[in-house]
C-alpha cells in the first residue's frame, strides 16, 4: 500500500522502497516528481495521484516480470 506524507510518497516493493519526492510545479496544477525505485530513477510530471498511481503500476510490472523469470 502506497503511503504520502507532504511532498513524498513511498511504496515498499519487494527489492525495497520506491519513493517520490516533490521538485516543484510545472503548471496548472502539475508537479514534477523525482521517482527513485530500487532499480531505476525516473521524472514525472503529474499530480500526486498520478505519481502514485504511476508508481504502482511500474512496481506491480516489474515485480511480475521477476516472477515470470523465476
Amino acid at each position: 500500500m502506497a503511503e504520502a506524507a507532504g511532498d513524498v510518497i513511498s511504496l515498499p516493493t519487494s527489492r525495497g522502497q520506491a519513493e517520490a519526492r516533490r521538485m516543484g510545479h510545472a503548471e496548472a496544477g502539475v508537479s514534477r516528481w523525482c521517482i527513485s525505485h530500487p532499480w531505476d530513477t525516473e521524472i514525472f510530471y503529474g499530480t500526486a495521484e498520478q505519481a502514485m498511481a504511476h508508481m504502482a503500476k511500474q512496481v506491480a510490472e516489474r515485480e511480475a516480470a521477476a516472477r515470470s523469470k523465476s
